[in-house]
């Protein structure tokens, strides 16, 4: 996997993560902490779960680009570009009031 392909990844993750529908990014809020620790120790099976349920329970179809995230590939890259998408979600980077 080239250098550049993966920066190009890592920024289309991070741009999905703040394009996502509100009510998407609040269910994913809602789990953050627990997201976060799967992804810390590389649970790969349990963190695209629960993002998956995320989307699916507020009926939005799960990201194309964060699909190469899980990829065997991508596998030395799969904390950063999680954590690429993650952070304008869990960042505080919230359109409006608090809710």
């Amino acid at each position: 996997m080239s250098e550049k392909h993966i920066d190009t990844l890592v920024w289309k993750v991070k741009q999905r993560g703040q394009e996502i529908p509100s009510k998407v990014a609040k269910s994913i809020d809602d789990l953050g902490f627990r997201i976060l620790e799967q992804v810390r120790l590389g649970n790969k099976d349990n963190v695209f779960y629960m993002l998956l349920r995320c989307f699916k329970a507020n009926e939005e179809k799960f990201p194309d680009d964060l699909i190469e995230a899980f990829k065997p590939e991508n596998e030395p890259y799969f904390k950063t570009l999680i954590f690429s998408f993650l952070a304008p979600i869990l960042g505080g980077e919230k359109e409006g009031g608090e809710e």
